[in-house]
């Protein structure tokens, strides 16, 4: 489809310029379309920001030098301890390396206590070890009271 454009007055048709209208919608095509990334990206950003936001509130909840397991949105893990907090980012000490990393909160999709202790007194909380020295003064006490009512 052609459209005409009169280039002085419409009485002069012998000055008739003939243009496809793909050539017209065109810029009119390209300026919405520069004018929609700023509005696709603005969608975006939210979920990041609460994403974000989620990440650094669950890392508040574990204290300095726990041992985390850190998943990335490249898909790679990185395990260590937790170190400094700020309002963008976080730095972890690799367990790999030794080194600290500074790992954006926006680059994280999950970040949960790792199974590995470091150091005496990291481990979980069970107590085995006073668990038998009790049995071994309840057997004697044990013992000892059978032996008093045996002599009895």
């Amino acid at each position: 489809m052609k459209i005409a454009l009169y280039r002085n007055s419409r009485a002069d048709l012998s000055k008739i310029v003939h243009l496809p209208l793909s050539l017209l919608l065109l810029p009119a095509l390209l300026l919405v379309f520069v004018a929609s990334i700023p509005a696709l990206q603005a969608q975006v950003n939210p979920n990041l920001d609460k994403h974000a936001r989620k990440i650094e509130k669950r890392l508040t909840k574990f204290r300095p030098g726990a041992f985390l397991e850190v998943d990335t949105r490249d898909n790679s893990e990185t395990l260590g301890a937790l170190g400094e907090l700020s309002d963008a980012s976080f730095q972890l000490t690799s367990s790999d390396s030794n080194r600290k990393v500074t790992i954006s909160y926006a680059d994280v999709t999950h970040v949960k206590k790792g199974k590995e202790y470091i150091g005496a007194g990291s481990g979980p909380e069970h107590h085995i070890p006073h668990l038998v020295p009790i049995l071994v003064v309840a057997a004697a006490a044990a013992g000892g009271v059978a032996a008093y009512e045996a002599t009895r």
